[in-house]
């Protein structure tokens, strides 16, 4: 009864959120672009409680160097962006090929396809930056497509919604609690991975690495793999510079740090990882996913 209750449950929730997008997957593109900015306006409004997670991550990050007024400049702009990707996801069935290429400009392609030449594979280090959906999307439409690491939604029904729309241009998806193996047969396979490693890790899953000064629980498994395999890590990430236009940065090929140590490669490489992220966002920081609790793991000792 308790099964068929909670079915029952998924079974609306999918039938709600599917009646509360249909007016985003049938408006024109910008008009949906509009409602999604309109949406992120009174999100940021009603969700106070991920707006004080965006003002202390913002703190940690920044520490007195911004005035209150710059905060909440900057998530008033992160809740927009927010809501324009959400619109822009919704729409990716409307977008072509062409569109895509017009769209979305790839600066550095040639550090991909560079890494891409050496024959084992390429990581994609990249974080929840712009709109980063966009990125794979990108990418495929120039034929490079990505198999990117993604935590599946609970509810199967929206999540199968989800995949088909992250998937439709031959992108292909590893689910993250069963991801390893697939990643390693996917690097074999010469094939780019992509991996969002700027969240909050579970005790379990991860190490304690610096992230913008302050101790944060990551996932190692770009530095394991990259050690482990000698697979080319290059950093990728996408910002919007327009109101329906991004920007696609794709970095050189990372240098790997080998001592013999493996614990102490695995954390000063992960921690290498961290620090080209939050370089990237101190240049762009309207465009981070600031509502995350990305410290929310803390180290035993505090």
């Amino acid at each position: 009864m308790k099964l068929n209750t909670f079915r029952i449950i998924q079974v609306l929730e999918f039938v709600a959120a599917m009646i509360a997008v249909l007016p985003f997957r049938h408006l024109p593109c910008r008009m949906a672009l509009r409602l999604g900015e309109f949406i992120g306006d009174l999100l940021y409004r009603l969700l106070p409680r991920r707006r004080r997670i965006g003002y202390n991550n913002l703190t940690i990050a920044f520490g007195e160097t911004l005035s209150d007024r710059e905060k909440d400049r900057i998530l008033r702009t992160n809740f927009r962006n927010l809501g324009k990707s959400l619109a822009e996801l919704l729409q990716f069935p409307r977008m072509s090929v062409d569109y895509l290429r017009e769209k979305v400009t790839i600066v550095g392609q040639e550090n991909f396809l560079n890494a891409k030449q050496k024959g084992r594979g390429v990581i994609y280090l990249t974080a929840h930056v712009g709109n980063w959906e966009m990125s794979s999307h990108a990418q495929s439409s120039l034929g490079n497509p990505l198999s990117i690491v993604v935590r599946p939604l609970n509810n199967p029904y929206l999540d199968n919604v989800l995949t088909r729309l992250r998937t439709m241009h031959g992108n292909k998806l590893l689910a993250r609690n069963k991801s390893m193996r697939q990643i390693i047969t996917s690097l074999k396979n010469k094939e780019a991975v992509g991996i969002l490693m700027d969240q909050n890790a579970l005790r379990s899953r991860g190490i304690f690495v610096d992230f913008f000064g302050k101790p944060a629980c990551t996932v190692p498994v770009i530095a394991i793999l990259a050690l482990r395999y000698h697979v080319p890590v290059i950093p990728g990430f996408i910002v919007r510079t327009g109101f329906d236009t991004h920007t696609l940065h794709l970095g050189p090929e990372i240098e790997i740090q080998r001592t013999g140590n493996t614990q102490q490669d695995i954390a000063a490489n992960t921690e290498h990882f961290n620090s080209i992220i939050a370089d990237f966002i101190r240049q762009h920081p309207e465009q981070w996913f600031w509502i995350h609790n990305r410290w929310k793991t803390r180290p035993l000792n505090e």
